[in-house]
């Protein structure tokens, strides 16, 4: 993303730099040609960045097997009957000493694929193995189903995403 928006940059710099540089007529003030280049770069810097917000919306790829259906069930769940947000909180990132924070890319207990996520939920984690050393239990110690946790693995799984 980063280099995409460096690159959108240089490439709007050259472009105003290629309008200074065409000159135009040569009873015209400079100040205004400056003025409408300036114009110009500001223009394609806010087109830039609506592109890049249209890009951060676009439905990013889902593992396979995971639907957006399933994301938004599991969101439901996650904040629900699943009591994620208990211990991961509202957002997923977390609760000093309870759960770890879930929007990050450093996965604690699994590698951070979908699978490995669904297992990690099914099975729980320990308090040995607990980085606050409160234990996970299987599913949360919630009454989900195999099927809801699957759903809340799809959402947990978009949020480092």
């Amino acid at each position: 993303m980063i280099a995409k928006k460096i690159w959108g940059l240089t490439l709007v710099a050259l472009v105003a730099v290629g309008l200074s540089a065409c000159g135009g007529d040569a009873s015209a003030d400079g100040n205004d040609e400056a003025d409408a280049a300036s114009a110009q770069v500001v223009a394609a810097e806010a087109d830039m960045d609506m592109a890049e917000a249209e890009m951060d919306a676009m439905p990013q790829e889902l593992p396979e097997g995971v639907t957006a259906a399933m994301v938004e069930e599991g969101e439901g769940i996650y904040g629900g009957a699943g009591i994620c947000m208990s211990c991961h909180g509202a957002t997923g990132e977390g609760i000093p000493n309870l759960g770890a924070d879930l929007t990050d890319d450093e996965w604690l207990h699994t590698d951070g694929t979908y699978e490995s996520i669904v297992e990690n939920i099914m099975t729980g984690v320990t308090s040995q193995e607990s980085s606050s050393g409160v234990p996970m239990p299987a599913k949360g110690g919630a009454a989900i189903t195999d099927e809801q946790v699957n759903a809340v693995a799809a959402y947990v799984w978009t949020l480092s995403q």
